[in-house]
């Protein structure tokens, strides 16, 4: 084979990956707009996780359930994916010192707080958040 035409075989395959990621990036990136606004009081801190490979969630939500004296508290909680705020996408019990971990995709979420009636209620019926590929939110629930 010439050699012009090898170079330029190994040009065109380079633009033709370079364009497919570009399409990639653009297709699956989330508009702003769609994302629920943020409670800066639920929200305490945001963490990049480190790259992974593979079909691993490397993104999600940690936190503390508190009452307003400071006390750890153990509560039931629903994660529901916004577009559908009708049927919880994982429910989750918090340990005993109230502390949770729920590794979740990229996306829009709803967190509820389960049976929030009573004498101890959360400050908030539901939190509204949002994770980005590869980012841990770090929350914290406060009950009354």
């Amino acid at each position: 084979m010439n050699k012009k035409l090898i170079i330029f075989l190994i040009g065109f395959i380079i633009l033709a990956i370079g364009g497919a990621l570009v399409f990639y990036l653009y297709k699956n990136q989330k508009n702003i707009s769609d994302l629920p606004p943020v409670n800066k009081d639920f929200i305490q801190s945001t963490a990049q996780a480190p790259a992974v490979e593979g079909n691993i969630v490397n993104s999600g939500i940690a936190g503390k359930v508190i009452l307003s004296s400071g006390k750890p508290f153990e509560a039931s909680l629903e994660i529901f994916i916004s577009s559908n705020s009708s049927t919880p996408f994982i429910s989750v019990r918090t340990h005993s010192d109230g502390t949770f971990q729920v590794p979740l995709r990229p996306g829009a979420y709803i967190l509820k707080t389960m049976d929030p009636d009573g004498p101890i209620a959360p400050v908030q019926k539901e939190y509204p958040f949002a994770i980005g590929n590869g980012q841990w939110l770090q929350v914290k629930i406060e009950y009354r």
